[in-house]
């Protein structure tokens, strides 16, 4: 198989996401709002009220002091908030209902007050939420700016919330202006998301408590950047988490269960307990009888944290699946002894095919890793550029310690990063299959048993016209022999397939392509780390997930 240089557009996709999205409610009437006069209404909360099912209200710039409650559309019918071009709309908040959409127009990481909605509070900044959602479905948030505004957090979805779309927002300072940081006294997140099937991508999040605080199921985060986390910002709180998960602490005992988290980047968080994309998962006794339960880590790049980077380590959070994920600079504020991507009292978890890599090593009695009962663990590559411990990385099988050759590596944290893999990494095909074919299975068809089907995901139910989750593609047995999973039965560890696939018991079985499409499975066995090497030098450390994308021979998915 060649190696393949083809990568995503992201500024195209996204302006394929606005085109899609508002074409649903092209059908509708065209309402405008002009603060100073000349359109339909002078304020957002009049054209929002007057709106039907399937009408869109354009939103000229200018200062609209308002909290904005829009109402249900139908199926098939949304009702449409959108700005105009790229004028600046400065609007207090916005409460959505079922079959709605938010479309602020502007990019990803956009600065604050250049472009679409920007939701800000900074006379009261902790007072409402930016954006809530309770108990709707059918709800996409795109292309909004969100700054100094929240309660508890900025976006709250809440109220077994359902189907919502949070798609390449940037949110800084929650609950706090820029002027108030390292003296808030509240705790405010990112985003609070509790119900189920949630897609969340393409976000920017900074100056946060937690990232994302979340008790939620079927859920896919992918291609996130959580970044410039400070515990002395975050109210008190002892950690400053991208991604945290409590169902216990949560009212009516809610649930964490068949999530994924991929190619998100986390780069730049201060304190000792400041912790990466795949922490905390914080909850003791609440995870049993099946609270807490499968949960994919992959392709995520964490540079420059002072904390751990995986914490649940005092109970046990079955089928965690860690595996490709690049890990640089880890617990640079730790003085005390501690795991760096701790997964001590987890059963049937993973450690797998990912890089670990320090310019020096942070402190003393620290281990790079654990991994708890019944986990699958090994090829891994451990390399510390500084003085280290010899004894601090596990013996497992096919681990190596050695420079794994980043296209550049300037400081910890640097933008000017790029993780991807030079020519000569030995972390290219250095990696290991993730499941095995069945006992039981052999011959064709397009049922398939594994030995364990918690790798993998089938989409969740998230593709429709204005987004696509992919389920995953696999190969079996080669890296040539490829087919895409439509449907995953956890507890029989049986996939679906879009086509009928030759295989034989016990065959090794790789992730071909992941949720966004993007290919990772690129030579003769997995890269290392969470660029998977394409040819060429990489481009940036990005959470685009920038790589190969399926060829056209892999069997299409019916979405």
């Amino acid at each position: 198989m060649t190696r393949q240089n083809l990568r995503i557009d992201t500024a195209a996709m996204q302006t394929i996401w606005w085109v899609l999205l508002l074409s649903v409610s092209a059908s509708g009437a065209s309402l405008t709002v002009k603060s100073g006069g000349g359109g339909n209404y002078t304020t957002i909360q009049a054209c929002a009220t007057a709106m039907a099912a399937g009408d869109t209200c354009t939103v000229f710039a200018g200062t609209y002091n308002e909290k904005v409650s829009v109402s249900a559309g139908t199926v098939g019918n949304y009702k449409t908030l959108t700005v105009n071009g790229s004028d600046v709309v400065t609007v207090q908040g916005f409460t959505l209902g079922s079959h709605t959409k938010l479309i602020g127009n502007c990019p990803q990481s956009a600065a604050i007050n250049t472009c679409g909605f920007n939701i800000q509070n900074t006379a009261s900044p902790n007072s409402a939420a930016c954006v809530s959602v309770s108990g709707a479905t059918d709800v996409y948030i795109v292309g909004n700016v969100m700054y100094a505004c929240g309660s508890t957090a900025m976006i709250t979805l809440t109220n077994s919330a359902s189907y919502v779309y949070l798609h390449g927002n940037t949110l800084s300072y929650a609950c706090i202006t820029q002027a108030q940081a390292g003296t808030a006294t509240k705790e405010c997140d990112g985003m609070l998301l509790i119900g189920n099937h949630f897609l969340v991508e393409n976000n920017d999040l900074s100056h946060y408590t937690l990232g994302i605080d979340l008790n939620a199921s079927y859920m896919v985060t992918r291609n996130n950047t959580c970044h410039d986390q400070y515990e002395t910002e975050a109210g008190g709180n002892s950690h400053t988490d991208c991604w945290f998960s409590e169902p216990g602490a949560a009212p009516g005992g809610l649930v964490s269960q068949y999530n994924v988290f991929e190619g998100n980047v986390v780069r730049n968080g201060f304190g000792p307990d400041a912790k990466g994309v795949l922490s905390q998962t914080d909850s003791g006794s609440a995870c049993a009888g099946g609270n807490c339960f499968n949960l994919i880590e992959r392709y995520n790049v964490i540079s420059r944290i002072g904390g751990g980077v995986n914490s649940p380590g005092n109970y046990d959070w079955p089928y965690i699946k860690v595996y490709n994920n690049t890990i640089v600079d880890a617990v640079q504020d730790t003085t005390s002894s501690g795991i760096i991507d701790n997964s001590s009292l987890m059963t049937h978890a993973s450690k797998l095919n990912s890089v670990y890599y320090f310019a020096s090593w942070p402190g003393s009695g620290n281990t790079v890793y654990t991994c708890g009962t019944s986990c699958n663990s090994g090829y891994n590559l451990f390399y510390c550029a500084g003085s280290c411990p010899g004894t601090l990385f596990a013996s497992d099988p096919g681990n190596k310690s050695a420079n794994p050759v980043f296209v550049n590596y300037t400081s910890a944290g640097s933008l000017s990063n790029d993780y991807h893999l030079q020519a000569q990494s030995p972390a290219i095909a250095a990696g290991t299959y993730l499941t095995t074919v069945g006992s039981g299975d052999s011959g064709s068809g397009t049922s398939l048993v594994l030995n364990d089907a918690s790798y993998f995901q089938d989409g969740y139910g998230l593709s429709n016209a204005n987004s696509v989750v992919h389920p995953d593609c696999i190969a079996v047995g080669t890296v040539s022999n490829i087919v895409c999973v439509t449907a995953v039965n956890y507890s029989t560890n049986t996939l679906t397939l879009a086509s009928s696939i030759t295989r034989s018991a016990g065959q090794a079985v790789y992730l071909y392509s992941k949720s966004d499409g993007v290919q990772v499975l690129t030579g003769a066995a997995p890269d290392l780390g969470a660029y998977p090497y394409t040819g060429s030098g990489g481009s940036g450390s990005g959470g685009s997930g920038s790589g190969p994308v399926p060829p056209s021979t892999v069997s299409a998915v019916a979405h």
